[in-house]
């Protein structure tokens, strides 16, 4: 059988553009008049003598903040990586089967971002005609080593990076407790409800942050799966705190 995952990536800000296309972005804008740009070797501002429909808007459908200062100039951004072709395993004796997907995450917002991960359908990994069972820990914590009954197929993922949440990180036993990122520990599987994996509380810009995904499908030395290609597609968002 073989296996191709797919990932569809979206960045949401935590207030909208206000215009932009192609080439270009505006964040927001203000009318006023005057104004200009000071700086010193300690400080720089952004002044303007006066302007037109400041304050506060909002109706049931919609919250507005008007007026030069408060404008938000927040962005974040996030790579897309090509499709992950992991190697192919049995299907009549068993075997497993392990691949990595990394995002670049940049982000100057100073309370920093969060990355969440979620599968498009459920089971996410499948055939035309078969499928591998979503990975299922044996409590509310991922669990520190993978494990997959000879009887059962199963397929999951382990976040990998220093900005990995406290859920997927661990103590060298157990999953969300202690500080390590062990790789290939804490595993757990795909939902269409986005899970969590990765943030920080700071910038990351210009360098930005690489969050790495590592995933496993398994299959059961007394579990026939079935021959095909097995296809899953992901959505990863990164949104700005």
């Amino acid at each position: 059988m073989w296996i191709v995952i797919s990932s569809f990536v979206l960045s949401q800000d935590s207030l909208a553009d206000y215009m932009q296309s192609g080439t270009y972005r505006i964040q927001s804008d203000s009318l006023n008049f005057g104004g200009a740009d000071s700086s010193s070797s300690n400080y720089k501002v952004n002044d303007t003598l006066g302007e037109i429909g400041t304050g506060d808007s909002n109706s049931g459908n919609y919250y507005m903040h008007a007026g030069y200062w408060q404008m938000q100039e927040s962005y974040i951004a996030i790579s897309s990586p090509s499709d992950l072709a992991m190697t192919s395993m049995g299907g009549l004796s068993g075997g497993s089967s392990e691949g990595t997907m990394s995002w670049v995450v940049t982000t100057d917002n100073t309370a920093g971002y969060t990355m969440s991960i979620a599968s498009t359908t459920t089971p996410a990994l499948k055939s035309a005609v078969d499928s591998l069972d979503d990975y299922t820990p044996a409590g509310a914590d991922p669990d520190y080593n993978f494990t997959n009954l000879a009887t059962n197929s199963s397929f999951g993922f382990s976040p990998e990076g220093t900005e990995t949440t406290s859920r997927f990180k661990d103590n060298g036993v157990a999953c969300n407790i202690g500080s390590s990122e062990t790789t290939s520990k804490c595993w757990d599987g795909l939902s269409t409800t986005p899970k969590v994996i990765a943030g920080s509380t700071t910038s990351n810009q210009p360098s930005g942050s690489t969050v790495t995904t590592r995933f496993r499908a398994e299959s059961g030395a007394d579990h026939i799966q079935t021959s095909g290609a097995y296809n899953v597609t992901i959505v990863v968002t990164a949104t700005t705190l």
